[in-house]
């Protein structure tokens, strides 16, 4: 899509796209018509050449039938909401930085945010920076997204409007806000409740709130409830010419609710170019999608003619500036599972700290996939980078399906089957099968077996897809894509990584464990559930700073892969990274180098454990008054005795060189407490 003149106009591509999406019919055979349109010249189709690019041709959008117009909104939503919004939105970054700084803020004796929070804030956080960072360049604005300075701001309102970000949605309260982020930091973002001061509500939002109403109530009925509650609420009345300008000055907020979401996109003008994947670095953008494996497998234990066809689902992670599979995970069934696109993306992440460095977690920038499970799958692609909703069907919003369907693939996958010859070939809408049928069936009763033998063949494809050359016509001596990926990432600066700590991975791929339900209890003993049938234990990090924490319900939260350690979290105000226990020997006769160190540490924080909890006893016993002691009731000897010594030192304290004679009724009360005692 792009404007000329102030015009839309739609890439022949993008037509063809939409009709496909809408109709199902063939990709061909709507081309052919497009085409026949355009050398007819068809009232209805307005075609012209790019004037960029005069190999292309370009559909005016407007002299559409309505119902190619639907079919447009379908595939791309609104063209003018989308032109609009999506160059801001990709301008905005995950700060990283603020996820650390949030999930480690602690207030009121240890207390932590809850998710929901951390993940408002961060957000929040991150169009902060986008927007100072625009703020001190603001050639980038006419740059990168060919806008002037109101209708930048304009846009950028209405998308914190429209979507919910925990920013002022009007321009003035929004710069006063980016002011306070620059001074302050993240620490202004956090809500009182979590020991920061909220900010003042306005009178702003109340009248936005009467003027977003669908009755569109009139500006001399506004200012009547206006003033009915400023009354209440000791504000100042207005007039209905306030109300009017207001009307007028937030039309682009309001407009949604006032005269509804049609009118609301109609206001919208903006074009969109993407760059080809050649030109993104490593992790710039990471697609996810279930695949089937093109393999047949035997399953003995089944019965019938479907036992040597037995197939396995995948699901896949890739890189989209190379093609370089990054994770996956399978199993022996006709559809995926929620829990296989976490597991596929573990597996991703474990594979990426092993190509670069082996020591840090990476995440990328912005993750794609399409509409399967989006209730469970969106929460979760949305917590590891910029999401952004594809349109229903579509199967050209990245560059996966290329990937599944490319030369690179299927010679993995034919290698992969070399000696097995259960490679099943093309799916039955492709011209050509891609293999020998006859010498597939021949070998059926030869098939590998569901299960290792399966799995063991699933991964050799897998590492084909990454380690083989990827070779072309003009370029035989070409690397793996697994050594172009280790090559270009070399090349990138730190401004082009996000590394994430060990805390943050458990955050965002570990499994919740909830044994029926319920949470583990922590205890003397640390943190012991059982999981998958296997006991495991883990100890505090720091049984002196932490033994207030015993008898809290938590969630173990655990990675799969390594057991070694999990993060322990209440979601509300516990939040610590918990290791695996170091067993010791019961026995002398057990012990083995080193063991006796780790049993020193571990003895010395107990007796750290009790002399904490001593020294606030005796900090307490010291706080109380000797001489109200002394004085208030019966008490034991020792007591009496101590307070009547600690008497005495006060008084010397206090500089007096001879002890102070005490009144005649404190000298009977003492010689009465005295004389019970010495009984």
């Amino acid at each position: 899509m792009k404007f000329l003149d102030n015009i839309l106009y739609l890439g022949f591509a993008e037509m063809v796209q939409a009709i496909v999406n809408a109709t199902g019919k063939e990709k061909e055979k709507v081309e052919v018509y497009l085409r026949k349109a355009k050398s007819t010249g068809t009232k209805c189709w307005a075609f012209m050449n790019d004037p960029d690019d005069r190999r292309k041709v370009l559909i005016k959008y407007e002299n559409l039938k309505d119902e190619y117009k639907e079919m447009v909104k379908e595939l791309f939503g609104n063209p003018y909401d989308y032109m609009a919004k999506e160059p801001i939105k990709r301008m905005v970054q995950p700060d990283q930085k603020a996820e650390a700084f949030f999930l480690s803020y602690a207030y009121n004796d240890n207390k932590f945010l809850p998710t929901e929070h951390i993940t408002k804030y961060v957000k929040a956080a991150s169009w902060l920076n986008m927007l100072n960072d625009i703020n001190q360049n603001k050639k980038l604005i006419k740059k990168q997204l060919n806008l002037n300075l109101d209708q930048f701001w304009f846009h950028v309102c209405d998308i914190i409007k429209s979507e919910g970000i925990d920013l002022p949605a009007s321009y003035q309260r929004l710069r006063n806000k980016m002011n306070e982020y620059q001074q302050k930091g993240y620490a202004c973002l956090i809500d009182w409740r979590f020991g920061n001061s909220l900010a003042k509500k306005i009178d702003d939002d109340v009248l936005k709130k009467l003027l977003e109403h669908p009755n569109q109530y009139d500006d001399v009925m506004l200012c009547y409830l206006y003033n009915s509650w400023a009354k209440q609420n000791g504000k100042e009345a207005i007039g209905a010419r306030i109300v009017g300008l207001r009307r007028k000055e937030w039309e682009h907020e309001i407009i949604a609710g006032r005269e509804g979401w049609n009118a609301f996109n109609e206001k919208y003008v903006r074009q969109v170019k993407g760059l080809p994947a050649r030109t993104m670095h490593p992790l710039a953008l990471v697609e996810s999608d279930d695949y089937n494996f093109n393999y047949y497998f035997t399953d003995p234990d089944m019965q019938g003619g479907s036992k040597d066809l037995q197939r396995y689902v995948g699901y896949i992670v890739a890189d989209s500036s190379i093609g370089l599979v990054l994770g996956a995970s399978y199993r022996h069934a006709k559809a995926p599972v929620f829990d296989m696109v976490r597991i596929a993306w573990i597996d991703a992440m474990y594979y990426i700290r092993s190509i670069t460095g082996g020591d840090q977690w990476y995440l990328p920038f912005e993750v794609k996939a399409d509409h399967w499970n989006r209730k469970n799958s969106f929460p979760f692609f949305n917590s590891i980078a910029r999401f952004v909703k594809p349109a229903v069907g579509n199967k050209h919003r990245g560059y996966i399906e290329q990937l599944f369907g490319s030369d690179h693939a299927k010679r993995a996958e034919k290698l992969a089957a070399h000696n097995e010859l259960n490679y099943n070939g093309n799916n039955l809408t492709a011209r050509r099968t891609g293999v020998n049928v006859e010498a597939l069936k021949a070998n059926a009763k030869r098939r590998p077996l569901t299960g290792d033998h399966a799995s063991g063949q699933i991964n050799k494809f897998l590492y084909y897809m990454r380690n083989i050359p990827s070779i072309t016509k003009s370029d035989l001596e070409a690397p793996s894509r697994e050594a172009m990926f280790k090559h270009r990432w070399n090349g990138l600066n730190e401004a082009q990584k996000r590394s994430i700590t060990d805390l943050q991975f458990l955050h965002l791929f570990g499994f919740a464990h909830s044994p029926q339900g319920r949470s583990v209890t922590i205890t003397n003993r640390g943190i012991e559930p059982v999981i998958n049938g296997t006991k495991y234990s883990y100890d505090l990090p720091d049984y002196v700073s932490m033994q207030h924490l015993i008898g809290s319900k938590v969630t173990v939260v655990y990675d799969p892969y390594d057991m070694s350690r999990v993060l322990i979290t209440d979601h509300d105000n516990i939040r610590f990274v918990a290791k695996e226990a170091n067993l010791q020997p019961r026995a002398l006769v057990y012990q083995y180098d080193g063991s006796r160190q780790a049993l020193d540490m571990i003895l010395n924080e107990k007796k750290a454990q009790v002399n904490k909890v001593a020294a606030l006893s005796a900090a307490r016993t010291h706080e109380i008054d000797s001489k109200a002691i002394l004085l208030a009731g019966l008490a034991p000897k020792e007591l009496l005795a101590a307070s009547e010594q600690a008497y005495r030192e006060e008084s010397i304290q206090a500089g007096n060189t001879h002890l102070p004679e005490m009144t005649e009724v404190e000298e009977d009360a003492f010689n009465v407490y005295k004389n019970i005692f010495n009984r």
